[in-house]
């Protein structure tokens, strides 16, 4: 049985999200132990699935791509501020997490104190920036000497091995190996950036979850995408293709119409004239920064 499903990005989100929280290590870390969160616009989703509430925190995203380039949602400022003239916050004392123990969210804990907590067993989510032909994935970087709070994370998962799971759309796919990106994203040598210049670093193998993972793991059906991109509203869209016996493919649909017309929050961002955080080569004369 075969049936033809568009998602925007945001709506991707929402049915990967259902798939995340889906994963039987993801359902006991969620009830018996630890799920630390990035807060972004797939962990937003990700939590909902969970706990069945949004989260109630004033930041639901922290670094994010926008028309005018690289730059930071506002609400991160709340929780942990800095200018140009300040230090970036330790690794160790990030505060912005999203975590979910024992069942209950608890936002804000400091990412040396959640990964004390954490065991073998439990789990880490965090949403990337691209993924590669080869399922690989990478996370833009404003730090990339220390790798700011995700190397911190990666470091103790180097000696925990606690689970990684990486939410991703299709349409963050890049056509060049992951690897071979990282090495041309020198952000120490850049003239130019719309935005914060920007490394990038490859994340472990095996954690990515797309929309075709999201319906063969809800459903037991096969994805296959036949087209990307659209407009009115559609640029960024994935088209798939879903085959399977026909209980998979129906059950793959409703899935799919339930993350249909997925919302995120309204986006905020800095005025670039008067917004000046360490790293930020924005172009404060051009039209496009001005809104």
């Amino acid at each position: 049985m075969l049936a033809q499903i568009t998602l925007i990005p945001t709506e991707s989100k929402k049915l990967i999200a259902k798939a995340v929280a889906n994963l039987d290590f993801v359902k006991k870390a969620a009830t018996q132990g630890i799920i630390m969160m990035h807060p972004s616009s797939s962990t937003y989703f990700i939590v909902e699935e969970i706990t069945g509430k949004k989260s109630p925190t004033n930041h639901w995203v922290c670094g994010v791509v926008a028309p005018k380039g690289t730059c930071t949602e506002m609400g991160i400022f709340s929780v942990m501020p800095f200018t140009q003239k300040d230090a970036p916050p330790e690794p160790g004392e990030w505060q912005a997490w999203w975590a979910i123990k024992d069942g209950k969210l608890i936002p804000d804990l400091g990412t040396g104190e959640l990964l004390g907590q954490m065991k073998a067993s439990d789990v880490y989510i965090k949403g990337v920036n691209a993924i590669d032909p080869q399922g690989n994935v990478g996370c833009l970087i404003g730090d990339p000497a220390q790798g700011g709070p995700l190397g911190r994370v990666l470091s103790s998962w180097r000696k925990t091995s606690f689970h990684l799971v990486f939410p991703v759309g299709l349409e963050k796919m890049i056509p060049v190996p992951i690897k071979e990106a990282q090495k041309e994203a020198k952000q120490s040598r850049y003239i130019y950036a719309m935005g914060m210049g920007c490394g990038l670093l490859p994340l472990p193998e095996g954690g990515a979850v797309t929309e075709i993972d999201a319906i063969r793991l809800l459903s037991g059906a096969t994805a296959v995408p036949i087209a990307a991109g659209g407009l009115g509203g559609a640029e960024g869209a994935i088209t798939l293709v879903i085959k399977g016996e026909e209980e998979q493919v129906r059950k793959a649909i409703d899935f799919v119409e339930q993350s249909k017309g997925a919302k995120l929050p309204q986006l905020r961002l800095p005025n670039c004239s008067s917004c000046q955080p360490m790293a930020c080569k924005s172009q404060i004369d051009k039209h496009w920064t001005q809104t």
